[in-house]
């Protein structure tokens, strides 16, 4: 029982304790109109106009990258395609809000072109849509006339 417990709390330790840094895994963000988002419920499609599925790696401290998804070896990876060292600026305008749809989180140890990432840690049924830092929903990844859309859950905060 006594090495149960010891390795369970290692195993929680490990969980926290990051070796490479962490990249937010993210769509391209999509300017969605204030009344729409307001309207939001469950059930509803949010159309993000993309045919691939092309990915930000992004974070605050060693800056970011445009990845793609790709199928290999049976799986879904992440391969980099362009590094950049400056995130990506979103601007609200009167009429519309710039919406960040966020898939989870991967540990990388480089940004260099043509690395390749595992997806173990992204699950495409639990994405998160996110303005500036507030969480607005959660849904799921769905396709719609060949076309790449979010599907919503629920709504948490508009």
């Amino acid at each position: 029982m006594k090495g149960e417990n010891q390795a369970l709390r290692l195993e929680k330790m490990m969980q926290k304790h990051h070796l490479y840094p962490e990249y937010e895994v993210c769509l391209p963000s999509v300017s969605v109109k204030k009344s729409a988002l307001k309207k939001l419920g469950a059930g509803d499609i949010l159309l993000l106009g993309m045919a691939r599925l092309e990915v930000l790696l992004l974070s605050e401290h060693t800056g970011c990258a445009k990845a793609l998804l790709v199928n290999a070896q049976g799986g879904l990876t992440i391969q980099i395609m362009q590094y950049m060292k400056q995130l990506p600026k979103h601007i609200d305008g009167k009429k519309y809000k710039e919406v960040r749809v966020t898939l989870g989180n991967v540990q990388c140890r480089v940004l260099e072109r043509g690395h390749k990432i595992e997806m173990a840690q992204i699950d495409t049924d639990e994405v998160r849509l996110i303005h500036a830092t507030e969480e607005i929903a959660k849904g799921r990844l769905v396709e719609v006339d060949d076309e790449i859309a979010v599907e919503i859950k629920e709504v948490t905060a508009v």
